[in-house]
């Protein structure tokens, strides 16, 4: 094939498939190369919820920072983890925690001509996000970099000719194998529906036949909203039994008070399909993207359907207090995931929600799950007693798991 005519097919590919597949490479195009500075974690301003089962709790994070660990190699100088005989960490079988649930992972991205990834393919594991290079590990979230952004921004531009080598490292397999390690049994697998082409759907939906331990959630793009629409959720609820259907308002570009958003809002409600959402932003997306996963965007919906039921995933990633004032509002339906908080996040939302509502995450593969689980086991050290709950049966009582 001609360099011409291949590029005629890649911007066909492109239009075809849409903004919102791009994923990072969408916001790449503004800030490719361009240094951004870390957006301030907000967070601070609310009081504790002395409700919550945490609020009384002395804070112990603290006596963890004397270890130094800076780098996930160095994760097993905390008492609970180790290291086998092959030098890969894993959670010490005395640690005293798990069978963990993990709500929110993600299998390898296939869009456009790139070819889907082999979920049985095992290997080491290539994440989005780099733990290894020297930072605070515990105690401070810096990802992404300016670096991993643009990477990330690269491929993906890249995505819809080629699968990129890293996405082939995100498999079934390889997720399974890292579970193992980590004394996790049950894994969610969300996809992330593009306007066309949502192959990626699909591939997740059947990676979770793999294993009685992975479940996937469903995904569509809302718009626009008819028949057909109605008719691809409806198979996935018949054939892959989805509990959940995966909502990124970012990616898709589709803001959650969106007209046609709100008609796929209507549909769970009346189907009792929990709505499992990306909200807030990490700062380095441009304005128009963050516009539209602001937490006060998902008070119309919640208002409008007083029966539907929403998971906040990363509980804002920057945007902490104005996803808890939020869920506070609507404490009875909204469940948080504290994927890619780090520890004293961890501790802070502990303190101000329902420590019935909130679940560990981890996010996989933009971060290993034992860097989400030595973050989540610092924080719970002042609280041990909500540990059963937040990492395991929270989920489990959710997501209706025997």
């Amino acid at each position: 094939m001609d360099k011409a005519k291949a590029l005629r097919i890649t911007r066909r590919a492109f239009i075809g498939i849409g903004a919102g597949a791009a994923i990072g490479g969408v916001a790449g195009w503004k800030w490719l190369g361009r240094a951004t500075p870390d957006m301030e974690l907000s967070i601070g301003s609310l009081p504790p919820d002395q409700q919550a089962q945490a609020a009384g709790a002395a804070d112990r994070w603290r006596e963890f920072e004397n270890l130094n660990i800076l780098r996930q190699s160095e994760l097993d100088r905390l008492p609970w983890f180790e290291k086998d005989e092959t030098g890969r960490l894993c959670l010490r079988k005395d640690a005293g925690i798990g069978p963990i649930v993990d709500p929110h992972a993600h299998v390898g991205w296939a869009f456009g001509l790139g070819g889907s990834v082999d979920m049985r393919s095992a290997g080491k594991v290539e994440y989005f996000y780099d733990y290894q290079k020297t930072q605070d590990l515990l105690f401070a979230q810096k990802h992404p970099s300016n670096d991993e952004a643009a990477q990330i921004a690269r491929e993906n531009i890249k995505l819809f000719l080629k699968t990129p080598r890293r996405n082939r490292t995100h498999t079934a397999a390889n997720l399974l194998a890292e579970m193992d390690r980590m004394n996790c049994r049950d894994m969610f697998l969300l996809p992330i529906a593009p306007p066309r082409q949502s192959r990626h759907v699909r591939d997740t939906l059947e990676a979770a036949k793999l294993d009685s331990r992975l479940h996937a959630f469903g995904a569509v793009y809302p718009k626009p909203w008819g028949p057909d629409k109605v008719a691809d959720l409806e198979r996935q609820v018949s054939e892959y039994h989805i509990k959940a259907v995966k909502y990124h308002p970012v990616f898709q570009l589709v803001a959650p008070d969106d007209a046609e958003m709100m008609k796929l809002f209507e549909w769970c409600q009346e189907r009792d399909i929990l709505v499992y959402s990306h909200i807030g932003y990490t700062g380095k997306e441009p304005q128009s993207m963050r516009a539209r996963s602001e937490p006060d965007r998902f008070v119309v919906p919640l208002k409008t359907f007083p029966k539907l039921r929403v998971v906040f995933a990363h509980t804002g990633v920057r945007r902490v207090d104005q996803t808890l004032a939020v869920a506070r509002r609507f404490d009875d339906r909204v469940w948080l995931d504290i994927s890619g908080q780090a520890a004293p996040a961890i501790s802070y939302i502990l303190r101000r929600y329902n420590a019935d509502r909130v679940m560990f995450a981890s996010d996989w593969p933009f971060m290993p799950i034992s860097v989400m689980l030595a973050r989540s086991l610092v924080a719970t050290e002042s609280c041990p007693d909500v540990r059963t709950r937040f990492f395991s049966e929270n989920a489990k009582q959710l997501f209706g798991l025997a």
